[in-house]
Formats: structure tokens, C-alpha cells, sequence
């Protein structure tokens, strides 16, 4: 969680997010030698993605409350990222 807030906020390496590019890019088979996700390994690359857009969200957003009343799960999710990373 730490890296992939770190990535969102500074531009720090996430071994996660760059995992996700590579998939995106290339394919699943192609990066680890299968067709289907382990699910640790799944829900470690949501998780770090959806750090990254709720980070990136909420810095664009104009009003931080009223985007934090608008995507509760994103803001709990970036809440606890951001008090691990303290």
C-alpha cells in the first residue's frame, strides 16, 4: 500500500503498478507464464491501482470533503494507505 502511494503522490517505483502496466501491455501468459491470476497477487494490484486513482482523484478534485462524501471506499482506502505510510 505504502508503494503505491508513494507512486501516486511522488512518482516512487510500485512494484504493483508496474506489474499491472506490463499485464496491460503484454498479457498475463506473457509476464508470469500463466493464464490466470494467483488472487493474493490480484487483489495486491487492485488494491495498488485503486490507491493511485483515489490519490490522483482527489488531488484534482476542487473540494476534498465533498469528494471524500462522493467515494467513500476511495477515501477510506487512500485514509488507511496514507496512515500505514506515517
Amino acid at each position: 500500500m505504502t508503494d503505491a502511494l508513494r507512486h501516486a503522490s511522488e512518482g516512487h517505483y510500485s512494484p504493483e503498478i508496474s506489474m499491472l502496466e506490463n499485464i496491460r501491455q503484454f498479457g498475463l501468459e506473457a509476464m508470469t507464464g500463466r493464464r490466470q491470476f494467483y488472487f493474493g497477487e490480484f487483489r495486491r494490484m487492485v488494491t495498488a491501482s485503486n490507491i493511485d486513482v483515489a490519490y490522483k482523484a482527489r488531488k484534482s478534485a476542487t473540494n476534498w470533503d465533498e469528494w471524500r462524501k462522493n467515494n467513500p471506499e476511495l477515501a477510506k482506502l487512500l485514509k488507511i494507505a496514507e496512515m500505514i505510510e506515517v
